[in-house]
């Protein structure tokens, strides 16, 4: 067996190759960003907190609505206390998963819901091969939850989904604006969460009293 000390030098040899590779990439970021280093460091470590504290944040977050069979969406919405949230992509691209994966053997108005890194995502279906999501966090009761995409089922129910969506222009359904709410009923959405909304939501900690008092629901 080699000796110890050929070892060390080994570790040592590697160590000093590490060392030069991360004073590489610091005089990298000197050279690039100048005085402003400290300050992308320092903002990269708030993101990361953001990320974070987002992450913990109580509540129902988001709604997506969209058709099954070519996963095209037609509701996409934030929660007035989660605007700006990091992770809202994640939400969206998770609930496509499943419309994709599960979407054919969703019964309609059935109850089903999966845990996450995120969270807890929650979905239903309608009669017309549409599904229905949220993403709340884990201490959320599902039974409210269930009652805010109830509400939903109800207002889409009365706009024909299928026309809407064959006929509009394919440039037109990938616009964010349009997709995220194709039918405008983001007001009736936020109308059903704030009804079961808690006051605690939107904090990533147990606020105080004054805290919650003073809590802007949107």
């Amino acid at each position: 067996p080699p000796a110890p000390g050929m070892d060390y030098k080994r570790f040592s040899r590697v160590r000093g190759e590490a060392r030069a590779t991360f004073d590489a990439i610091e005089d990298w970021m000197a050279e690039v960003f100048g005085e402003n280093r400290d300050a992308l460091l320092a903002q990269l470590d708030e993101d990361d907190l953001d990320v974070a504290v987002a992450k913990r944040r109580r509540g129902m977050r988001y709604f997506a609505g969209g058709r099954v069979r070519d996963r095209r969406m037609f509701a996409s919405i934030l929660f007035p206390m989660f605007q700006g949230d990091p992770h809202e992509r994640n939400y969206r691209e998770a609930l496509e998963d499943i419309f994709r994966i599960a979407g054919g053997s969703v019964p309609p108005k059935t109850r089903h819901k999966l845990s996450f890194e995120l969270g807890v995502l929650y979905f239903t279906a309608d009669s017309r091969g549409n599904m229905y999501g949220v993403v709340a966090s884990d201490d959320f009761p599902m039974a409210d939850t269930f009652k805010f995409l109830e509400v939903m089922l109800d207002v889409y129910e009365g706009i024909d989904i299928p026309k809407a969506l064959d006929k509009a222009d394919a440039a037109l359904v990938s616009e964010p604006q349009f997709r995220d709410d194709m039918f405008g009923v983001r007001d009736l959405a936020i109308s059903a969460w704030k009804k079961l909304s808690r006051p605690e939501d939107g904090f990533s900690h147990e606020p105080s009293g004054d805290m919650v008092g003073g809590a802007d629901r949107g």
